[in-house]
């Protein structure tokens, strides 16, 4: 009852703002299993509960939100600021998008073509999937993760508060760890590298080379200056450690010794374990029928 409330309270708004809100060039609202094919301008829309808006060439929206595990899907045209809340789902495979913000457990995937010309935001344990296209500037935030296999990050790469970044291929301009995030590397392209506040930095490859002011520490490379090596397929490849604070820890593993590394947590992944087990099923269990609503009477309706 509550949410039918809220979807006419959104729809009675929308009306105030004249004809176009009907018609497709002004706003959108969709909701339950609701499918839009946008293919013209719009100045607005709204997705709720499983609802799906797929963007097409000729179509473009200002403002798009993204609500209640809904999806978009952007094969042209553009948007240009859209927001993910709540295990949504943002799949772009070509077109653009110039600012993107991904919160609550949302999953960005990036291929082909597609592209974020200002920045991208994950928040809250989302994820984002780049496998080809572009991006401007790229930040994880909250245990968000990001995983790179193609694609490029043409300005900075940032990566905090616990959060997890995994680069298989692609290339990176400036990478930033911060905030005890976790960083693993083992395929692609970087030109910079600056490790901060016991962050954890870790390349996985052999005939690991260190100049410039670099020296090995057993495993570990302390200062900075230009590390270089090969990835397991013969690669050759060079990076610049620019920033590397004494808190941090910068890693150069050899392929055939490294331990196992999670690229993609599962969603229901409950104790952080990269796997979905019994584990995770007790931890659920032990929170059956918990309920906090008020009144409680309502729990059991």
């Amino acid at each position: 009852m509550k949410r039918q409330s809220a979807h006419l309270f959104v729809a009675a708004i929308l009306a105030l703002l004249g004809p176009l809100a009907i018609e497709g060039r002004g706003n959108f609202i969709l909701w339950n299993d609701e499918s839009l094919t946008v293919n013209s301008s719009h100045s607005q829309g709204i997705l709720y509960d499983t609802s799906r808006a797929f963007i097409v060439t000729g179509g473009s929206v200002n403002y798009l939100y993204a609500n209640n595990s809904s999806g978009v899907n952007i094969s042209g045209g553009g948007v240009s600021n859209l927001y993910a809340y709540n295990s949504s789902g943002v799949n772009i495979n070509s077109g653009s998008v110039s600012s993107l913000n991904a919160y609550n457990s949302s999953d960005v995937n990036i291929t082909y073509r597609g592209s974020v010309g200002n920045h991208l935001s994950a928040l809250d344990y989302s994820t984002v999937d780049i496998s080809g296209g572009s991006l401007y500037r790229l930040s994880a935030y909250d245990s968000s993760g990001v995983n790179i296999s193609g694609g490029t990050v043409t300005n900075c790469l940032y990566a905090y508060n616990s959060s997890g970044v995994n680069i298989s291929g692609g290339g990176v301009s400036n990478l930033y760890a911060y905030n005890s995030s976790d960083v693993n590397i083992s395929g692609g392209s970087l030109d910079y590298v600056y490790a901060y506040n016991s962050s954890v930095v870790t390349f996985y490859g052999q005939n690991f080379r260190v100049g410039g002011g670099l020296v090995f520490y057993g495993e570990q490379v302390l200062g900075t200056g230009i590390l270089s090596g090969e990835w397991v397929d013969g690669t050759r490849w060079a990076v610049r450690i620019t920033g590397n604070e004494p808190t941090a820890t910068i890693l150069a593993i050899p392929e055939s010794a490294h331990k196992p590394f999670c690229i993609k947590y599962p969603r229901m992944d409950f104790n952080g374990d990269c796997k979905v087990d019994f584990a995770d099923f007790a931890i659920m269990a032990s929170s059956w029928l918990e309920c906090n609503l008020v009144p409680q009477s309502a729990c059991w309706e």
